[in-house]
């Protein structure tokens, strides 16, 4: 239906007896067959031939027409396909600076091919040399590809970082709407001015634009802008037929290219979003466990202390450390022992609410702020936690001497936690995060000399 739809969008931007002057079905096919990847079985190519051919004859063209035509569409896009598949996620993402290079190659490579299946049909049908078709449908074919899956490719997910550049977050509203702005104010120059620079009035507003809001917007804005043009420079001077082949062509890849700018930006500037996060991600956390990073969670646990500590319920924060940790990197070595902590690691945190924090405070030793629990809720999490990993078989491999077939000596390891834990209650309101771990540690102590595997209060 997708497919059925746009053919009929193109198929009424047609002019009277050639092909059409703006044509999204390839291009959207192309986008949604990368965008989700399950949709690249035959099921689909033939539900997406169906809709093409259907889309001609109930606007009565030749059938004869229909198929072939609508075979090149869909050999064109395929190819697309071919060139986009294999490509690494982030780049189909639109998060590598990359990202532009590989859509254009894309784009010339599916544009080629279907031009050059298609153009046989302009002696047979359209009274006209073949070479013209093959101008026309390559150019249409890739200003539609640019313009319309960047769109497709960066339509926002249930994933997707929050959107915009990390430097407008927090700024004002007039700020945040002067790139836009600023577009629009070229929009009106260039409707004014008017003239054979026209093209690049509007080049400095689209690349404020990719460089202040998310990556779908930068394209989206650059689809809206980009048209608009074609439309304009073409009213009353083009008609978008062999008598216009040549100047079609220069304008639809004017066009191309003026998109292509700004999408080279808005790749840009998404990937270095990206590292930016990636590298507060990295400072925030435990690089082997995944868990907060001490300095994080001393940060965070602070404010959690601070907004819970004076209420009804208060905050607890415990210290978990691993029973004889040194023995599993003695006897099956330190890779082992690793796995083992960040085995340990996700069975504390699938035992922990979403508002709990955990954290690595340095080697076998974890800390956990429970924020809004009383003091019997606060332990009977505590002995959840040590339960659950007590009961858990730890699957850590083994770095030792190999047996004489190969094999590991070693199977699923066992493991036990001690814990001391201490409520805000306990300490009083004015207790902060340095105190309160420094007292569970202490009670952490305790239950190691009282035999491991316990939970103590301080």
């Amino acid at each position: 239906m997708l497919v059925f739809t746009a053919c009929l969008v193109g198929i009424f931007a047609r002019p009277i007896g050639f092909l059409s002057a703006f044509w999204p079905a390839n291009a959207l096919v192309l986008g949604l067959l990368v965008r989700y990847p399950t949709l690249a079985r035959p099921p689909a190519w033939i539900a997406a031939g169906l809709g093409y051919v259907a889309a001609d004859l109930v606007t009565g063209s030749h059938w004869g027409m229909a198929l072939w035509l609508n075979a090149a569409n869909l050999l064109g896009a395929t190819v697309g396909w071919l060139v986009l598949r294999r490509l690494d996620e982030s780049i189909l993402r639109l998060r590598r600076t990359v990202s532009a290079l590989y859509l254009l190659l894309a784009a010339l490579a599916a544009s080629a091919v279907g031009a050059l299946a298609g153009c046989g049909a302009a002696p047979v049908y359209f009274n006209a040399p073949w070479s013209d078709l093959l101008s026309l449908w390559f150019s249409t074919e890739l200003m539609n590809y640019m313009l319309i899956v960047p769109v497709v490719l960066a339509l926002p997910r249930a994933d997707d970082p929050p959107s915009g550049h990390p430097s407008a977050q927090g700024a004002s509203l007039l700020w945040r709407a002067a790139p836009l702005g600023s577009l629009l104010l070229a929009e009106g120059v260039r409707t004014f001015v008017g003239g054979p620079g026209m093209l690049a009035f509007v080049v400095p507003g689209l690349l404020w634009c990719a460089l202040s809001y998310s990556t779908f917007t930068a394209c989206l804005l650059s689809l809206v802008v980009c048209l608009w043009t074609m439309a304009g420079v073409a009213t009353g001077v083009l008609n978008f037929t062999p008598a216009h082949a040549g100047d079609v062509f220069s304008l639809r890849v004017g066009v191309t290219l003026l998109a292509l700018g700004p999408l080279a930006v808005a790749c840009a500037s998404a990937a270095r979003a990206e590292a930016l996060r990636r590298l507060a991600h990295a400072k925030r956390h435990d690089d082997l466990t995944g868990v907060l990073a001490r300095r994080a969670l001393l940060k965070q646990g602070e404010r959690v202390l601070a907004q819970h500590q004076r209420g009804c319920a208060g905050a607890a924060v415990m210290v978990v450390d691993v029973d004889h940790f040194k023995q599993v990197n003695d006897r099956h070595g330190h890779r082992a022992g690793d796995r083992l902590l960040i085995g340990i690691a996700q069975t504390i945190a699938g035992t922990l609410r979403g508002e709990d924090l955990l954290g690595r405070m340095g080697g076998e030793e974890f800390a956990v702020v429970l924020p809004g629990v009383s003091p019997a809720e606060a332990h009977a999490m505590a002995e959840h936690l040590r339960k659950a990993v007590e009961q858990q078989a730890f699957s850590v491999g083994d770095d030792g001497p190999r047996g004489p077939h190969g094999n590991t000596p070693g199977g699923p390891q066992n493991a036990t936690v001690s814990i001391g834990l201490v409520h805000s209650a306990t300490l009083g309101g004015d207790a902060d995060m340095e105190v309160m771990l420094l007292a569970a540690d202490t009670a952490l102590y305790r239950a190691k000399a009282e035999g491991r595997n316990r939970v103590v209060v301080g």
